[in-house]
């Protein structure tokens, strides 16, 4: 009995040994990463260094506008993934320098690579205004290739975007056609025909030829180039996929890595790596990874990447949470020793003494990770009202919903517009009844309490049923249409296929059934559903 008290003893402090000395397994690449963090103010500096020489040549008087229409392509190659809002500025006056010139090539130019930075920026009501105004009848070969990924992108993107609303997009289906031509018509070992072959596998979850295909891909790259980090990316979202955790965790360290020598500030990696470091023990790094995610987004300041990181933040709070629970383990385990150390003190002195003396370290270690984790909640603080900031991008995100539809909703009776001169009348009958019902559907999924709602602001008797097992009827299309802020009778009539008159008899109708303030009855459908909004 007598030796097995330091028995006990030693097997605790070799556990303890063991939680002190928590390495993560992928510690060197995460070191690497650390390394290049740290000159992250030097590669800014030569980045700024470039853009200060090209802007010092635009400064000359003696340029043509075809040389300054040049320069400026080049300052845009500089800014597109640095500075939105410059990078805007400068497709801009691309586009004064066409219009000077009369060069419809160049104003064509300016114009698709605008739409491609909107969507990029999550900016897809501005995108759909450039896409309406080209004229694609004027493109050269190019041109066409750069609108056909900027359409794809576009689609792809927007319907990831409303994915969880319920909305169809028109023209989502012509995804894969502008695939198709874009591998048709760009040589296979060009960057962006590479690009569009690993999505097109991705989509159809063939993973592991995307992996094989995609490195193949990876180490015939420059490892400085934007295009290799974006690969980088793609290659840890396979793995991800194919559940090869620690590859997948490597391959986004080396897309972070080159975002940071390059200065690219719309950057996805370093974020993903953060959200990778679940272990308590990779806090700090983790909010660390996630902090400069944000400073990048902030200062590149689209929207979209501003709200993405945003949403990471409860794993922050959650990561923190654990690692002071941990900490409080930890003590517990630590006070256990303490005992035991007592209780050994009278038979072992000199080796008590010793473990007291480690004791003591790790008590005063302890007390000091707790003053740090307190210094984290602070920040985590400070995070918040640059949170709750970002929350008024995420309101108006929410309002401009309804712009969104109105705008779709014109664009499909543009559509069934075209459907009805070159279809038959059967078939174009049925296309209608079917817009009609993704419509319905769509427009309850969003509102789905819509008809008690309207209901409760009639009287009894004027109140309006829907057969069993439908969905809305005309009174409810014309009012649900009024919700979305689409109340002219003219541009109802339109949608509906009715005649002016008639949606102004309908309208009328239903306000004569009002229960009161008959006047207001339409700004109250206006408010409906407003408080779940």
């Amino acid at each position: 009995m007598k030796y097995c008290l330091p028995v006990y003893l030693t097997a605790a402090l070799l556990f303890v040994a063991c939680t002190d000395s928590y390495q993560h397994p992928l510690t060197s690449d995460l070191e690497r990463l650390d390394s290049e963090l740290a000159k992250m103010d030097e590669y800014v500096k030569a980045k700024d260094a470039k853009i200060t020489t090209i802007e010092g040549m635009l400064a000359s008087d003696d340029l043509t506008f075809e040389q300054k229409y040049g320069l400026y392509t080049q300052l845009y190659q500089e800014y597109v993934a640095y500075q939105f809002d410059k990078a805007k500025e400068i497709l801009e006056t691309q586009e004064l320098i066409a219009i000077e010139l009369n060069d419809t090539s160049k104003l064509n130019s300016a114009a698709v690579e605008k739409a491609m930075l909107f969507t990029t920026a999550g900016m897809f009501l501005e995108a759909q205004s450039v896409f309406e105004q080209l004229d694609t009848a004027t493109f050269n070969y190019q041109q066409k290739i750069d609108w056909y990924n900027a359409r794809q992108k576009f689609l792809h993107d927007y319907q990831e975007y409303v994915r969880t609303s319920g909305i169809s997009v028109p023209e989502a289906q012509n995804i894969r056609a502008y695939q198709d031509a874009i591998l048709a018509n760009t040589p296979k070992d060009s960057p962006l025909n590479h690009h569009i072959h690993i999505m097109r596998l991705i989509e159809e979850q063939r993973w592991e030829e995307a992996y094989a295909e995609n490195l193949r891909i990876i180490e015939n790259q420059n490892k400085n180039s934007r295009d290799y980090a974006v690969q980088c990316y793609w290659q840890g979202f396979i793995c991800e996929n194919l559940e090869r955790e620690d590859e997948n965790l490597q391959w986004w360290i080396e897309s972070a890595i080159c975002d940071i020598r390059g200065a690219i500030k719309d950057n996805a990696a370093l974020c993903s790596v953060a959200i990778k470091l679940t272990d308590p023990h990779d806090t700090e790094r983790a909010f660390r990874y996630i902090r400069i995610s944000l400073d990048d987004a902030i200062f590149y300041n689209a929207k979209l990447r501003k709200v993405q990181i945003a949403s990471t933040f409860p794993w922050i709070e959650k990561a923190y949470r654990d690692n002071r629970e941990l900490q409080l383990k930890d003590r517990s385990r630590y006070l256990m020793l303490a005992s035991l150390a007592v209780v050994l003190l009278l038979i072992l002195l000199a080796y008590a003494v010793r473990l007291y003396r480690k004791r003591k370290r790790t008590a005063e270690e302890i007390e000091a990770k707790n003053r740090q984790l307190d210094s984290y909640m602070k920040s985590i603080m400070a995070v918040e009202d640059d949170l709750r900031r970002t929350n008024l991008d995420l309101t108006e995100a929410n309002a401009a919903k309804e712009e969104y539809l109105g705008l779709f909703l014109s664009m499909c009776s543009g559509y069934l517009d075209k459907l009805r001169k070159t279809l038959p009348r059967e078939q174009y009958e049925a296309e209608l009844k079917n817009f009609y019902k993704t419509f319905d559907t769509s427009f309850l999924s969003l509102y789905p309490t819509f008809v008690e709602d309207l209901n409760a602001l009639l009287t009894e008797e004027g109140r309006i049923v829907v057969k069993e097992g439908g969905l809305l009827n005309t009174e409810l299309r014309i009012f649900a249409l009024i919700k979305l802020g689409i109340t002219q009778s003219s541009h109802i009539a339109s949608l509906l296929r009715y005649s002016v008159n008639t949606i102004y008899n309908y309208r009328a109708q239903v306000k004569n059934a009002a229960l009161s303030d008959r006047e207001n009855f339409e700004d109250n459908v206006r408010k409906i559903g407003s408080a779940r909004a």
